[in-house]
């Protein structure tokens, strides 16, 4: 009795055939000499909430601090920067370019509980942080009325 080999065909095998003809495309055109251009890119961002603020957290590396502007006017902090070429790779003949290069600018509101006027930003890792402490809530007080 002879034995037949069986497989399964996978549900993605048309997609990863689809993604191999582009990933091809996209290296014969590396090939030709170049210049990426610049464009606008989106930074992934975290935000979270803690009980004395808000953290935002944006990947942002190769953007130098020089290059990063963070605004806030009336709840809505917006972010801007740029990730510029270096002297080094703009000559380059790349065989692949996969990072984005050029401007990117995100926004967010702020809830009414945000110190604005106490703000911190700092750059580590590649990772900007922004702290948004929240104002410090009034508390009652107690007055006593004084007789004539």
């Amino acid at each position: 009795r002879k034995e037949t080999m069986t497989y399964q065909l996978s549900p993605f095998s048309k997609l990863n055939q689809f993604n191999r003809e582009l990933n091809r495309l996209f290296d014969d055109r590396a090939n030709t000499p170049r210049r990426p251009t610049s464009t606008s890119w989106t930074p992934q961002v975290d935000v979270a909430e803690t009980d004395d603020s808000f953290e935002v957290a944006a990947d942002i590396p190769g953007v130098s601090p020089e290059d990063i502007e963070i605004s806030l006017h009336n709840g809505l902090l917006t972010i801007r920067g740029e990730r510029k070429y270096d002297n080094e790779s703009s000559n380059a003949n790349f065989s692949r370019r996969e990072r984005f290069l050029g401007t990117f600018s995100r926004q967010f509101n702020l809830p009414d509980s945000a110190d604005q006027e106490t703000v911190t930003a700092k750059t580590n890792n590649g990772v900007l942080e922004i702290t948004i402490p929240k104002a410090k809530k009034a508390k009652p007080i107690s007055i006593t009325v004084q007789g004539e």
